[in-house]
């Protein structure tokens, strides 16, 4: 997208109402936005002073090396705002400590989600915290640090030390936040990673309230592989679905379609059509899929042309 296309695009948001909505900072291969822990701290802070500024109601987001995923509720024009002032201070940062700066042309999306979905709401609220559980398996996402997700239904907070900003100085606050931007005094200062913290400013209560449960949040998380693939679409995310996931996949179908409980069950026809829907709908490759349903590739390959 070039820079009059997108400054068109823009302006568009700029006239969407206030409503829900997902904010994709879409770097990916574009560059890097941060390249260690003190400037995914930076980035942090950065996201505290654009919501206050432009009056963004967070529900949940992440920072990744290279994007970042919000849910908000916002008009559009607050929106482009946010994000303008997000990429003028990761540049910034990147800049100060050596690195290149990130691209003209990187730039943002803006999915409106529809209220009158039952399920798209709690979708994206999912899809997000989600998003470094996929990226590294190793960690829940209520352990990312670089993020709002511990704060979901979760009592970690309590753990965490903090110190509420009207204890420093304005000086002080200022060399914290590299910023004349005057936060509440209650927003809350975590000395250790040098940010200040996710549950001064996210709407923890209200994402819980759409999500529903603890036990809804982890099932989705774990289970709802159709969500995550139609909002990966949708944003034109990578994805990737590990063989655990593709075992769940494999099991639901043949549950809930043709009522078995194992494709073993099936006849050829059925895990033919089975292996087919695996490839269009999920994305897997055609030699996962053979090695899954013990189905000859060029039978496959044969399928999908």
């Amino acid at each position: 997208m070039n820079r009059v296309e997108r400054f068109k695009k823009w302006a568009e948001y700029r006239t969407w109402p206030m409503g829900y909505y997902h904010l994709v900072v879409e770097s990916f291969e574009k560059g890097q936005m941060f390249n260690n822990e003190f400037q995914f701290a930076a980035g942090m802070n950065t996201v505290a002073l654009a919501q206050f500024v432009y009056e963004v109601v967070i529900l949940v987001f992440d920072l990744m090396v290279n994007h970042a995923h919000f849910l908000v509720r916002c008009t559009g024009a607050a929106a482009v705002d946010f994000f303008v002032s997000f990429k003028k201070r990761v540049n910034s940062e990147l800049v100060a400590d050596g690195y290149p700066p990130l691209p003209d042309d990187l730039g943002f999306k803006l999915l409106p989600i529809d209220v009158n979905d039952p399920y798209h709401l709690k979708d994206v609220a999912v899809y997000i915290p989600r998003n470094p559980y996929k990226a590294n398996s190793r960690i829940t996402p209520s352990g990312y640090i670089w993020s709002s997700n511990y704060l979901i239904f979760s009592d970690i907070i309590k753990l965490i030390q903090k110190k509420p900003l009207k204890e420093f100085s304005a000086s002080k606050s200022r060399k914290i936040l590299k910023s004349k931007t005057v936060l509440p005094g209650d927003y809350l200062f975590n000395e250790n990673l040098g940010i200040i913290l996710p549950e001064s400013y996210v709407a923890t209560d209200e994402v819980e309230k759409i999500i529903g449960s603890s036990w809804n949040y982890c099932d989705r998380i774990v289970r709802n592989m159709d969500a995550y693939v139609r909002i990966a679409e949708k944003i034109s995310d990578r994805i990737f679905i590990n063989d655990n996931e593709l075992g769940t996949i494999i099991y639901s179908i043949c549950k809930n379609k043709y009522g078995v409980k194992s494709y073993l069950e099936l006849g050829l026809s059925d895990r033919c059509s089975l292996a087919v829907r695996l490839a269009k709908d999920y994305h897997i490759e055609p030699k996962r899929i053979c090695r899954k349903l013990s189905i000859e590739r060029s039978v496959l390959e044969d399928l999908l042309r």
